[in-house]
């Protein structure tokens, strides 16, 4: 990976229509000593770029590079540092992750006991708030992953609190928020969710996926002015990770929604952002039945309209997410095969939120759209028929182009690994998960067959197969750093632990394979790989300059690495000066 682009003057010259022997116009940046990584077809490494009008229009060697710079130039003079393309998180919530920044998060909490005083200082702080909400606990820090209504009621006893879990598929709410949203031992388990229970059947404060909506009434919608705030944050949160563009995995609400309708006009947007869209607002597609299915795509045809109408180019709402499942620690993830000892009997395996009729009926058609699909998928049963719907719209549609995902992919069979590339389909992998942590030492593996426990969240089996992977960190369920993620793929082992041990070390990923993840793979999902994702003559100026260089240093110290500047279309979004 030392080759310089030989042929970037000439480039030049026919991108910008400059006659050749003649001086090229000035930059309005250039960079120089750098370590520069293209991520082009060649794996070129270059020394130097230059960058105008937001494009780059010189990538090369320092020498060549002189031709660019003017008396308004401004230049960078990288003494050696690694710049990459811009970072694209693939999987995440902005206005979420930026709600835990600027309210009650709890993401890193060590036990309940900090969980339970972080709540009770947050409520104290802000007496005005008839209601307290908040997240980011994890389910480990709890008995069966059920903290108690009673636990809230010491801290917070006489306002409604509902506190989702960092996974998002759990939530947990005080006496008060049950007996104002009228749930009772007598309220049925709706579909798709479940209500934990004593045993005299009185829920004990824990909802499981779509349950959780059964209190949502009770809490009032943050305003749009404040759900902007959490986007803004979000986003500069983001781009000091060295991230340029993201995928929000799914919009959950109203409230978000008009939030992003507003930022679509921004032309200044500091992110490429495409939103996926929800049949409903909710954790589940339960909505869509085999009758509705026409209905429901002719809604969502309608709202990417408004944003089509809207947005000043770098926001987009391409994408409809399908929650094919739930998640193992909960027991809602579909396997193919009964969990083990779980407690809703011997036989249960999860279930599909949709039926695979409905499923394969609803991909087809949104496909025949032009959307995106966005498939979330834990167990295997999930993966195989989420795949089977993709081929299903494959002979119903026809050839065209096709950029589906499908994102976590816990347990995965590997046949259905064999399927994503002939598919098209993209494993789209948070690799920050992928070691042996209370999740999957105590909510996962003791309740799965033991021929699966050896498998869990594959990864370089994606690469061998010639899958297309990309990188998402479903922040704020996990920390959107991608250093972190990028370790750990390497690795398989706990970043923040020296003392760890590698787990199932055969499915670690390279560096390189995780910077193609993060950059042209992650374009490409975005359908912007044409303009992006890598540093070529004429494509955009969205690139990173880091303080080390991921290919040179130690795999242990990745996770140190911080994000000097971040340039989407050549303006400085992050470290500017």
């Amino acid at each position: 990976m030392n080759r310089f682009l030989p042929l970037g003057a000439l480039l030049l010259a026919a991108a910008c229509g400059e006659q050749a022997g003649k001086a090229p116009a000035p930059a309005d940046l250039l960079l120089t000593g750098g370590t520069i990584y293209t991520i082009d077809g060649q794996k070129s490494v270059a020394e130097a770029m230059a960058v105008r009008g937001g494009k780059i229009i010189y990538v090369g060697s320092d020498a060549d590079a002189t031709a660019y710079r003017g008396d308004a130039t401004k230049l960078i003079e990288l003494q050696g540092q690694a710049v990459f393309p811009g970072f694209t998180d693939s999987h995440a919530h902005l206005p979420d992750g930026g709600g835990t920044l600027l309210g009650l998060g709890l993401q890193g909490m060590t036990s309940a006991d900090e969980v339970l005083a972080a709540v009770k200082a947050y409520a104290e702080a802000h007496p005005e708030l008839g209601a307290i909400t908040g997240g980011g606990w994890e389910l480990n820090l709890f008995p069966d992953a059920n903290p108690s209504k009673e636990l809230l009621d010491a801290v917070v006893p006489d306002r409604p609190v509902f506190l989702v879990a960092a996974d998002g598929h759990n939530g947990w709410v005080n006496s008060k928020a049950l007996e104002l949203a009228g749930v009772t031992k007598d309220t049925e388990d709706p579909v798709n969710g479940r209500l934990e229970r004593d045993a005299d059947g009185n829920p004990t404060g824990t909802l499981r996926e779509s349950a959780q909506g059964l209190v949502a009434h009770v809490f009032p919608a943050p305003a749009v002015e404040d759900v902007i705030k959490n986007l803004e944050a979000g986003m500069a949160y983001q781009a000091g990770h060295g991230i340029t563009a993201t995928i929000d995995a799914a919009i959950m609400s109203d409230v978000n929604e008009q939030a992003y309708l507003a930022a679509s006009e921004r032309a200044d947007l500091p992110q490429r952002v495409r939103v996926s869209l929800l049949a409903a607002n909710e954790m589940v597609t339960s909505e869509v039945t085999l009758d509705n299915v026409a209905e429901t795509v002719d809604r969502l045809v309608a709202r990417r309209a408004q944003y089509r109408a809207r947005s000043a180019g770098r926001l987009d709402a391409e994408a409809v997410k399908i929650f094919v499942d739930g998640v193992p620690e909960n027991h809602t993830a579909a396997l193919l095969e009964p969990y083990v000892n779980a407690p809703m009997g011997p036989e249960h395996a999860g279930e599909i939120n949709l039926s695979e009729e409905a499923l394969n009926a609803y991909t087809a058609q949104l496909e025949a759209k032009d959307f995106q699909v966005h498939m979330h998928a834990l167990g295997d049963r999930a993966a195989r028929v989420g795949l089977d719907a993709f081929e299903a719209a494959i002979q119903t549609n026809g050839e065209r182009d096709r950029r589906h995902h499908i994102s976590h992919l816990e347990i995965v069979q590997p046949s259905d690994i064999a399927r994503f590339a002939p598919l098209g389909v993209t494993a789209n992998l948070q690799t920050l998960w992928h070691f042996r942590d209370a999740y999957i030492s105590e909510l996962t593996e003791p309740f799965l067959q033991e021929e699966l426990r050896d498998s869990l969240y594959p990864a370089k089996s994606f690469v061998e197969a010639d899958a297309r992977i990309v990188w998402g960190s479903d922040w704020p369920v996990s920390t959107s750093n991608p250093f972190h993620s990028i370790e750990v793929a390497v690795l398989r082992k706990d970043p923040l632990n020296a003392e760890d041990q590698r787990w199932i070390p055969e499915e670690a990923l390279s560096v390189d394979d995780m910077i193609r993840a993060l950059t042209i793979n992650g374009a490409y999902l975005m359908g912007q790989d044409d303009i992006r994702g890598s540093i070529e003559v004429g494509k955009e100026a969205d690139f990173i300059i880091l303080d080390a260089d991921p290919y040179k240093i130690v795999p242990e110290t990745i996770s140190d690495i911080t994000v000097i500047n971040t340039f989407i279309s050549g303006a400085c979004v992050h470290g500017c000066k």
